[in-house]
Order: C-alpha cells, then sequence, then structure tokens
C-alpha cells in the first residue's frame, strides 16, 4: 500500500519492521523525505509503502535495505481485493462441474 504525503515530526527510518504475534512482519519503507519548519517545528513530510511478509520469511530490514528500490515497488501494488462471494460460489461451482480438476 502507497501512503503519500506522510507527515511527521520525528525524522522517519527507511526501514522499520515489527514481528506481528502470527508470525508475519510488518514492514514500512520511507521514501520522499522533505524536511520543513512550522514555527519552530520541525515537520518531515514523506511517502511510505506500509506490507505484510508472511509467517516463515526469513527478510531482515537489512535484507530490504539492500534492494529498496525492489520492496519499494513490491510495496507500491495495489492490493487485491478479497473475492465476493458470487465469485466464491462461481468458483465453487466451476470447480464441481469440471468434476473436480484444477
Amino acid at each position: 500500500m502507497l501512503l503519500k504525503d506522510t507527515t511527521s515530526t520525528v525524522r522517519p527510518s527507511a526501514v522499520l519492521m515489527d514481528e506481528n504475534e502470527d508470525g508475519s512482519k510488518t514492514v514500512r519503507i520511507a521514501g520522499n523525505v522533505t524536511e520543513s519548519q512550522e514555527g519552530e517545528q520541525t515537520v518531515y513530510t514523506y511517502d511510505e509503502v506500509l506490507f505484510t511478509l508472511e509467517p516463515g520469511r526469513t527478510e531482515t530490514v537489512e535484507d530490504i535495505e539492500a534492494e529498496l528500490s525492489d520492496w519499494w515497488e513490491y510495496g507500491s501494488q495495489p492490493e487485491e481485493p478479497l473475492p465476493t462471494l458470487e465469485e466464491r460460489v462461481a468458483a465453487i461451482e466451476d470447480f464441481i462441474i469440471s468434476g473436480g480438476e484444477i
């Protein structure tokens, strides 16, 4: 997921990774960071991508930093919506009609 024009009073890290209870990892990558002053406050504006790595993936922050542009592109892809109930039923019907062969 690509998030544009995120703002913070704290300079963002290039890559942040948090491990979730289910073993998956949430990754945030910040890019296009600009710094500005609003009164006496320093404000950082940046784009970021947010994505989840499935449980069992072994990538580290260092691995992602080493191939940052590839991971940025990966995280920028639009998320595919889950199939609707009608699409799921149609897939089951097609499976049954075809004799259970994929």
